[in-house]
């Protein structure tokens, strides 16, 4: 046995053990302001409702935030324009300034797997 055979043998042998890919699982749906990121509670075509929220945005005030959708009834995101309409114990509420009309579709046909999958 050479000097270094042994290093092929644990190499080989380290491969072929490789754990396979997991199942990805949905990671939840968010939205983030300042890097800082909160629980997507609703989404409409209206606006957005956010939970966990730390108040670092007040009612009245104008953001831009991140939303990210990601759950068994789709995958999308998107920046926005909103207006905080309402900050109380820990809820956030908002309504978006203007939706172009791609991701106000996307939220519409999220809504509609919703629906479709709670009347079953």
């Amino acid at each position: 046995m050479a000097l270094f055979d042994f290093l092929k043998i644990f190499v080989r042998d380290k491969k072929a053990s490789g754990k396979k890919p997991a199942a990805r699982k949905a990671g939840g749906s968010t939205i983030e302001v300042d890097s800082k990121s909160f629980p997507l509670a609703a989404i409409t075509t209206k606006g957005f409702v956010a939970t966990q929220f730390d108040d670092s945005l007040i009612a009245g005030q104008n953001a831009r935030i991140t939303v990210k959708v990601d759950d068994a009834f789709g995958r999308f995101s998107f920046p926005a324009s909103v207006v905080i309409n309402d900050v109380k114990d820990g809820k956030c509420v908002g309504a978006w300034m203007m939706l172009a009309p791609e991701f106000e579709t996307a939220i519409r046909q999220h809504a509609q797997k919703k629906k479709a999958t709670a009347g079953r």
